[in-house]
């Protein structure tokens, strides 16, 4: 499937050939990690031979789409359900209208649902019970779309073209709160830390919104140079700067001050360990792929992993990644 982000990452090796950058590789990297990991793949439902990971708790949940794949346009998966899986196993399968798109340590899933022909945010109970997240009646619809093991929420709302962050507080059941949030036409969340900020990213480049709920750009250097950011962990924030002559990887603070790039061949960071650990895409030997990079550099190149794994979360003590590994939702286990 053809998306900004794999866009992105087309458009990361295309500057790679022209710039004549050097790809990531051992000679960058730092004493490499004693870790051999060892695969699991996913279960697909009975009936089913396809399906992608949307979200994860980063250790045991997961969450994304299971159906049959198609193979005439268009391309994706036909008849797909939102599926939960636990170890990697399938635990359960939401019947049709309603979408998961995160998961947290408990089980509780975010999504939508479409109620009264608009779409409605909703959380979802590991055992399958739906229900609505508090609205505002004047809200042309609205979907969950991250979710922190306090249970926090936050998505997307909008009245009319305006569209703007919306977090449900755990410790406030009942509740939401409409963030500032500045004009645009894009707005995507990609993730929530444990103390409730968010990240994400508009139009016009990445945001985080701290825990007044205040928005803050991302900074970014170069020439039309906007932030990605993708992952969020106790207010440090991982993603990619893209710019119209090149391209990193790039960390931020809570506030949207630009920590750190890395460049010669880093693409973009997905994800943040409970010690430090980075987790995202560079070109090794040529070859795009995940790595794991500490204090900026690379500390395991990741040479026992697929090269067509796609990292998206990395659990609390760093023994486990989670992720699509050839478009289909895997996790690998330090051994």
């Amino acid at each position: 499937m053809f998306n900004r982000r794999s866009a992105s990452v087309l458009a990361a090796a295309a500057i790679t050939t022209a710039l004549g950058l050097v790809p990531v590789g051992t000679a960058q990297a730092a004493t490499q990690a004693a870790c051999v990991w060892q695969k699991t793949a996913w279960e697909l439902p009975t009936g089913t031979n396809d399906g992608i990971l949307y979200g994860s708790d980063g250790s045991r949940y997961g969450v994304g789409l299971t159906g049959t794949m198609s193979t005439t346009f268009p391309y994706g998966i036909k008849n797909g359900l939102a599926t939960l899986w636990d170890n990697g196993k399938v635990v359960l399968r939401l019947p049709s209208g309603t979408n998961a798109s995160d998961v947290n340590s408990s089980g509780l899933m975010a999504g939508s649902s479409i109620v009264n022909n608009k779409f409605t945010a909703v959380k979802v109970s590991p055992t399958g019970t739906k229900t609505a997240l508090p609205s505002n009646p004047t809200w042309s619809g609205a979907e969950a779309k991250v979710i922190n093991n306090a249970g926090d929420i936050a998505g997307v709302a909008s009245i009319g073209t305006k569209s703007f962050v919306v977090v449900w507080p755990a410790s406030a059941p009942g509740t939401y709160r409409e963030l500032p949030t500045p004009s645009t036409s894009t707005l995507i969340l990609t993730d929530i830390d444990e103390q409730g900020r968010t990240v994400g990213y508009t139009d016009a480049g990445g945001f985080v919104t701290d825990l007044n709920g205040q928005w803050h750009t991302l900074a970014a250097k170069g020439t039309n140079a906007t932030g990605e950011p993708t992952a969020i962990r106790d207010g440090r924030i991982v993603g990619s700067i893209n710019s119209d002559t090149s391209y990193s990887e790039a960390e931020w603070d809570a506030q949207g001050t630009l920590v750190r790039t890395i460049t010669n061949g880093a693409i973009e960071a997905r994800a943040i360990g409970g010690n430090g650990t980075v987790g995202g895409l560079a070109f090794v030997n040529s070859v795009s792929r995940s790595v794991l990079w500490s204090n900026g550099v690379v500390s395991d190149s990741l040479s026992s992993v697929s090269q067509n794994f796609q990292i998206a979360a990395i659990s609390t003590d760093e023994k486990k990644l989670i992720g699509n590994d050839a478009g289909y939702p895997s996790s690998y286990t330090c051994s």
